[in-house]
Formats: structure tokens, sequence, C-alpha cells
């Protein structure tokens, strides 16, 4: 009887679990709505169903402030492009509502990108008191170069429109036990402090 009673436990246990794994399994439905963005400043609204729907697209700026709406009543599946070129530089939510409800939402950052220079430096102890700096830039620039010893500056250079370099330095009176940086800086912002090793 307890073999018995054991047995419809563990059956029972198998269907509950099945049954849990059937509904699971469900994939949810994938939205007939997307929002993409094509480009930096442009926004492409797909909507894939051929049924009478109204769809609502409202834009607001950083501050929820609303800068746009947009209604669409359409019978087929569309395409229809947003260009944020003309708003000024800042951060846009693209809302796409359905009944009153969110069913796609997109962030456009249209704030400028600063490029960080890209300089290459390196820097390396040859002998005693010699080091061998190499600095690479992909554009020209205006560069400093700082040589301390244990914090103290001992040499100053600036290099004019250079896309880059390779120097031996040699220090005669610099104690070889001193701890010697250079520090590398470039008129579009590029800084970076080397120790010797």
């Amino acid at each position: 009887m307890k073999a018995f009673i054991a047995s419809m436990i563990i059956a029972a246990g198998v269907s509950v679990s099945a049954m849990a794994n059937e509904a699971g399994s469900e994939k949810p439905t994938k939205s007939p709505v997307s929002l993409r963005k094509v480009d930096e400043k442009k926004v492409q609204l797909l909507y894939g169903l051929n049924q009478a729907k109204t769809v609502t697209v409202k834009i607001y700026d950083e501050n929820k402030f609303l800068v746009q709406r947009d209604k669409i009543v359409s019978e087929n599946a569309f395409a229809k492009y947003y260009d944020f070129s003309k708003l000024k530089a800042g951060i846009y939510s693209m809302e796409v509502y359905e009944n009153n409800v969110v069913i796609d939402q997109l962030d456009i950052d249209l704030n400028d990108v600063v490029a960080s220079p890209v300089i290459y430096s390196k820097l390396e102890k040859v002998e005693n008191n010699k080091y061998k700096l190499l600095v690479n830039a992909l554009l020209p620039s205006d560069l400093s170069v700082m040589v301390f010893e244990n914090d103290k500056l001992v040499h100053e250079e600036k290099i004019d429109n250079s896309i880059g370099f390779q120097k031996l330095y040699t220090f005669e009176r610099v104690s070889p036990s001193a701890r010697v940086e250079f520090y590398v800086r470039s008129t579009d912002g590029f800084a970076q402090l080397m120790a010797a090793k």
C-alpha cells in the first residue's frame, strides 16, 4: 500500500511538472511594431500587421517635454522614417503606443561625441641614465615632453606639429637609483605619465 501511495505521488509530481513545462514553453508573441536606428540621426518605425490599427508615436526630450506626436492609422503594413537631424543636441525618447499601451521604445542620443586623440607612447630604460621615448600620433599635434626626477622637473621640451618621434635622452646628473618619469602631453587633449623601467 505504501508503495502504491509513493508511486501515485511520483506520478502526480511528473504530471504537474509536465503541465508547468508546457505552460512555460509558450514563446512570447513578437510585437508587430519595432523601432530601429538606421543611422545616427534617423529612426525607422516598422509596422507588420495587415489590419486596421491606430498607432501613436511620441517623442520626448530629456526633460520629458513632448517634442512631437504622430498618430498613424493604417490598414496595411508600413514603414516610416523619423529624422532627428533638425533637433538640438540632447537625449530623446521615442515611444510607440497602441491602445494607450507602450509597445516599443527607443532612446536616441544626439549629443556630439568628442573623439579622444589617438597617440601611442612608450618609454624604455636603455642604460643607467639613458631613456628611449617613442611617440606616434594619427594626426599632427603640438607635443610637450617633461621629465621628472623624484617629482622634480629636470627637463622640458616642445615639439611643434608632429605626428610622432623617437628620441634617446641622456641625463648626466640624474642618480641611477632615482625615480624617473616622462610626461607626454598634446594640445588636443592627450596626456600620459610614464615611469622608466
